[in-house]
């Protein structure tokens, strides 16, 4: 982007997710930090964005500057918190070990059969059809499909759920239409949990019935913040990096063959694919005491965007950071931000890598003639709260 400074601050006092498009933010990002990587923005109240991979990995692991309470995204809403991710110490350790009972490597392995299962399930409809929009009818059914083996919900209850979790994401900006869109979603797992204290089963949802903290059970409240967090976090996240990693892979026919014939490197690309296309473009912190990055003063209460999608391409630490390749090796140096860092990584992570491994391995395995139909056409959108995704991948599955 060949810009003057400036018109380039310019461009970066405007700079809202709102009102730009994720194609349009890469490229500002990229002209913007070598002469500004601390920018300033004056939407949304006010924030810094931070775009180094440095930057952005030092703030996120230093929580006691860096809060995430009480909000990750802009403007702030009146509503419950997410736990954990918008809670820091001590709240956050009490809630953090809860969610990690169910959100860790261990149910990624016990539930790894039955998400296979589904995704067979999903593919043979998809070859019955021909056709097929690879977003709605096979990346968007299977995070919920896999919800509701590791949390417990009935099946039939999937689509009300998907309903809800997008009406939610997309109302955090205004504070009137997100506490009634926190609600609603928040009670279909209030009424799920409160039934099971009185008829058990084996399941998450009726651990959670019984967990305590500090000494009580939850309140429905509480149960409102636990279950709003599973049911966003769960679940939208995975559908937009298993509809960009099927459309990087069908998009390049070199990447596709060579998967095909290693299915080995499929956790790779699962990777580079997260790296380039972070579903939380960036998430929010509060600065609670003032803080120097570079030679940029911050000060108290400031709000800082941390640009995940920023870090993930810094040339400084990538070579070639815009290009997909399997053959890029991550160290502990080097990884991607995409999960986030420190006590807020997300303890999802596991379960996301295993159910977009396992997709991508059978797709290929059982249609290998699967092509989009006009790659070209693919674009990727903002969809509120900083989330990036495609909304749509009209393909031809075919053996």
């Amino acid at each position: 982007m060949s810009i003057s400074n400036d018109e380039l601050v310019a461009k970066l006092r405007d700079f809202t997710s709102d009102e730009t498009t994720p194609e349009e933010a890469i490229r500002l990002f990229a002209a913007a930090r070598e002469r500004c990587p601390v920018a300033h923005s004056d939407k949304q109240g006010g924030f810094r964005l931070l775009l180094n991979y440095d930057d952005v990995k030092a703030a996120q692991s230093d929580w006691q500057v860096f809060a995430s309470s009480p909000s990750v995204t802009r403007p702030f809403a009146e509503r419950p918190p997410f736990p954990p991710l918008e809670q820091d110490p001590p709240e956050h350790t009490t809630w953090r070990e809860l969610f990690t009972r169910v959100l860790n490597n261990d149910t990624a392995k016990e539930i790894e059969p039955l998400v296979r299962q589904d995704v067979v399930t999903l593919i043979e409809q998809l070859l019955q059809r021909g056709s097929c929009d690879l977003v709605a009818d096979f990346a968007e059914p299977l995070p919920l499909l896999a919800l509701c083996h590791f949390l417990g919900f009935d099946v039939e209850k999937r689509d009300a759920i998907r309903a809800k979790a997008l009406e939610m994401v997309g109302s955090l900006g205004d504070q009137e239409r997100a506490a009634a869109t926190f609600m609603a979603l928040a009670q279909l797992g209030v009424e799920e949990v409160l039934a099971r204290r009185s008829d058990p089963r084996d399941d998450f949802l009726t651990e959670l019935s019984t967990a305590e903290i500090d000494g009580e059970l939850l309140t429905a409240e509480q149960i409102a913040m636990a279950m709003s967090s599973f049911l966003v976090a769960g679940h939208g996240t995975t559908v937009a990096g298993l509809s960009s990693l099927l459309c990087e892979v069908l998009s390049s026919p070199e990447a596709k063959a060579r998967l095909s014939a290693d299915p080995s490197l499929i956790p790779a690309a699962v990777e580079e694919n997260l790296r380039l296309h972070p579903p939380f473009f960036a998430l929010f912190r509060r600065v609670v005491k003032p803080t120097t990055i570079g030679d940029v003063e911050i000060a108290q209460d400031e709000s800082v965007m941390l640009c995940w999608a920023a870090a993930n391409r810094d040339p400084k630490v990538y070579d070639d950071p815009d290009m997909f390749s399997l053959d890029r090796k991550q160290s502990r140096r080097t990884r991607h931000l995409t999960f986030g860092f420190g006590i807020h990584a997300c303890p999802g992570a596991p379960i996301a890598r295993m159910e977009m491994q396992v997709a991508l391995e059978e797709l290929l395995a059982r249609a290998p003639g699967v092509e989009l139909e006009d790659p070209a056409a693919v674009a990727y959108e903002f969809r509120g709260t900083e989330t990036a995704a495609i909304p749509s991948l009209p393909a031809i599955v075919h053996v």
